[in-house]
């Protein structure tokens, strides 16, 4: 969260951040009115102390009725003022969590997914897309292939979930029985490709310095509201049943591993800088208000499978660890040949609070003629931090907050869906890419 001097001092600055991300300015307005009032109840709180402190260091030499009275009134009007701070207190506190994090400037301001800014694009043929063929509103788009990798001649293509029932690896018919609706199974080969991606990827994140982490799947409220998933985004979250958990504490399934992952350090103090690790779990969303949207096959589920990076790091080297993780990205799609952009999302296109700097990266469907995300990179520079309580001593030996970068990694579904679309072939087998095939053994997909 941002600290309440950054606000005091920059209200300007925070009004026009909020306004930049089309959010209303009541939750501002309402904490700076609390804010005052928090501050003056501090300060008669202060005020009273001292005079009560200076009665009781008088009458340590003389009785005085007087000043005794003096002080039992005192005393009454410093618990009623305790009082008021207290729910002044909660009140502030949650509103300080309403209020979003600061964009650099490098992103771009818009009024939605049509000014979102593409930065990067490649595709097999043409490797990195020239600049000047980038641009809003999806401008690559017109370079993109419209037929699968290794296709010899055009044939009609089919989607992830045709191609994944006839090949026998997904089947979302039965998850439908078991579970409902957005649930899959998914089988046999489009498991072990599943293993492969994130085996693939894992190698990569050794080499470079990352060290994997298991953690935890369900979470406190303090985790959620510490990466800032709560309260904004609280209804796409489950939460589990906690009169069958010790002691009754509430617990929610993570919609992502990024609040059991830095809330790792919760409340530490850093020795060395950076920790760069990553984690493989499944995950759980409600998906609440996308109902109607994406329904078929497995695109937009509540339960899915992820590897995702994150980077704890000093200040001044948070926008370093961002286009890191994002060049790691890059050289994930480009190994597996898949074409794909990667764009700087607009100020409004940004719904995620903590976001200071962050960018998406989408793979292209040319069954579909379009692009879907695929993962987001981004740096949530002291949000999450001061939320966490994630510090470090300066070299002046002063303690500092760290800075937090997350990144998708490889949402697996997702990822399969990718692969299915641009290695399909006209007999609706599908292609292996050669980097995977030493993890999975096969090189084709093909249903006897």
């Amino acid at each position: 969260m941002l600290s309440i001097d950054y606000i005091r001092k920059n209200t300007d600055k925070v009004r026009e951040n909020i306004l930049d991300r089309g959010l209303s300015l009541d939750k501002l307005e309402e904490l700076l009115i609390v804010d005052k009032k928090r501050s003056e109840l501090i300060e008669s709180q202060s005020s009273i102390n001292r005079r009560r402190n200076e009665i009781a260091s008088i009458l340590k030499n003389k009785k005085d009725d007087t000043l005794i009275e003096e002080g039992r009134s005192l005393k009454i009007q410093r618990d009623i003022i305790d009082k008021e701070l207290n729910v002044i207190e909660e009140e502030y506190q949650n509103l300080l969590y309403w209020i979003p994090n600061i964009f650099q400037d490098e992103m771009p301001k818009g009024e939605g997914e049509e000014d979102n800014v593409e930065i990067y694009a490649w595709t097999p043929k043409d490797k990195e897309l020239d600049k000047k063929l980038l641009g809003k509103n999806n401008k690559s788009k017109s370079h993109m292939p419209s037929m699968p990798i290794n296709s010899k001649k055009d044939f009609i293509l089919k989607d992830h979930i045709e191609l994944g029932e006839m090949n026998d690896i997904i089947d979302i018919k039965q998850s439908a029985k078991v579970s409902g609706s957005r649930f899959s199974y998914i089988k046999k080969e489009g498991v072990i490709l599943q293993w492969a991606l994130a085996s693939f990827l894992s190698q990569k994140l050794i080499k470079e310095g990352f060290y994997p982490i298991n953690p935890p799947l369900l979470v406190k409220e303090k985790a959620l509201f510490g990466t800032s998933h709560f309260p904004v985004d609280q209804d796409q979250v489950y939460q589990v049943d906690s009169s069958k958990i010790e002691d009754n504490n509430k617990l929610y399934l993570v919609g992502s591993s990024e609040p059991t992952n830095f809330s790792y350090f919760m409340d530490k103090i850093l020795d060395s800088l950076p920790h760069k690790f990553f984690a493989n779990t499944v995950c759980f969303r409600t998906e609440v208000g996308s109902w109607g949207k994406d329904v078929r096959g497995i695109k937009r589920v509540h339960q899915f499978d992820k590897l995702e990076l994150a980077v704890v790091t000093h200040p001044d080297k948070s926008n370093d660890a961002f286009y890191e993780l994002l060049d790691i990205n890059k050289w994930f799609w480009e190994s597996l040949e898949i074409p794909f952009h990667v764009i700087l999302k607009c100020r409004k296109d940004s719904g995620y609070y903590a976001s200071s700097l962050q960018a998406d990266i989408e793979t292209w469907l040319p069954s579909q003629k379009t692009f879907m995300e695929v993962g987001t990179c981004t740096n949530t520079t002291d949000y999450q931090a001061r939320r966490l309580n994630i510090r470090y001593k300066d070299s002046n030996g002063k303690l500092q907050y760290a800075h937090t970068i997350n990144d998708t990694g490889v949402a697996l579904g997702r990822a399969l869906i990718t692969l299915i679309d641009n290695y399909q072939q006209e007999d609706g087998s599908i292609i292996i890419p050669s980097v995977l095939r030493p993890y999975t053994g096969f090189d084709i997909i093909k249903k006897n």
